[in-house]
């Protein structure tokens, strides 16, 4: 599995950094949020209410308001071929002014958030849509201009900054039955490898144990996570960047280390943790020898040179 290339690194840090940059108080220290029963507790069905509660929960454990005003539309294939606004199985406020982000409209109160009747089916690709929905929200209240050509793109990033990395990590490759065999099925804006990179970047963030992640990926996912952790570790100088002084990173103009093997990921890493009192020189002796010290090195010598003599 590769990395991305650099262009899209540079990107992905630059976004990230810009969100932590702007909006890091209020993002805060984020937990990852993992698809298990401690952060998703409530029994799910396939139908409307079930939905609006998942969404709800999932915009909990993200910087927004309790109270904000949501509606939910569920939208037909041929409303998503189209474009449409429409809604399928939900009703839907009128009153929408602009397409704020992706999958998510901007209302005169609140906001829409549409989702494909298709995704329904299917939890991860479900729990994928909503985590991007969630992180377009978080741009949209957080005021963010962003250009509709990474509208989507910009919003995972910011789902993925608010600890919703492995719900996207996981619906970037997604194989399903087809007539003639699994097919992988792609839920996401961003390709699985720069989804691993953003949310190994996370991990390193906030201290962050991999294997928290990692214990929830499939195998081509682990295969593309382990390599972005194997960047990642081998990029501290922009993980400390990111972590304390993320202005720095925005303009995009950094240094982008190879991948190190794990020695050399060790050595890094002690120099980075090292004090200048770690790194003084070592003198080899102190002081000089003593007389007593001397008689027995010299009485030590004439053993050996006894002892060579006898063989």
């Amino acid at each position: 599995m590769e990395l991305p290339n650099e262009d899209a690194i540079r990107w992905i840090v630059r976004r990230y950094a810009e969100l932590r940059a702007a909006h890091g108080e209020v993002i805060g220290d984020p937990e990852l949020i993992e698809p298990s029963g401690r952060h998703f507790p409530d029994e799910f069905k396939k139908d409307p209410p079930s939905i609006a509660r998942l969404l709800r929960r999932m915009m909990s454990y993200a910087p927004l308001a309790e109270d904000l005003p949501i509606q939910l539309a569920f939208l037909e294939p041929e409303e998503q071929a189209s474009g449409g606004g429409g809604c399928g199985t939900s009703a839907c406020g009128t009153g929408a002014k602009i397409q704020a982000h992706d999958g998510v409209v901007e209302l005169d109160e609140g906001y829409r958030v549409d989702v494909k009747v298709t995704d329904v089916g299917n939890p991860m690709i479900l729990t994928t849509s909503l985590a991007r929905s969630v992180g377009a929200l978080v741009l949209a209240e957080a005021g963010e201009d962003i250009d509709a050509r990474e509208a989507g793109a910009t919003s995972e990033i910011a789902a993925t900054v608010c600890g919703f990395g492995v719900l996207l990590v996981s619906g970037a490759a997604v194989y399903t039955k087809a007539c003639g065999g699994l097919r992988m099925h792609t839920a996401t804006n961003l390709p699985l490898e720069d989804l691993t990179l953003a949310l190994a970047l996370f991990l390193r963030v906030h201290e962050i144990k991999p294997s928290a992640a990692r214990a929830h990926l499939e195998t081509t996912q682990r295969e593309a996570f382990d390599e972005a952790m194997r960047w990642v570790d081998s990029n501290e100088a922009i993980v400390t960047a990111l972590r304390d002084r993320p202005a720095d990173l925005t303009d995009g103009l950094f240094t982008l280390e190879p991948v190190r093997g794990l020695i050399g990921r060790l050595f890094s890493r002690k120099k980075a943790d090292a004090t200048p009192a770690d790194l003084a020189p070592v003198s080899s002796r102190k002081s000089e020898r003593t007389e007593a010290e001397t008689r027995r090195i010299a009485e030590a010598r004439a053993l050996v040179e006894e002892a060579l003599r006898g063989d």
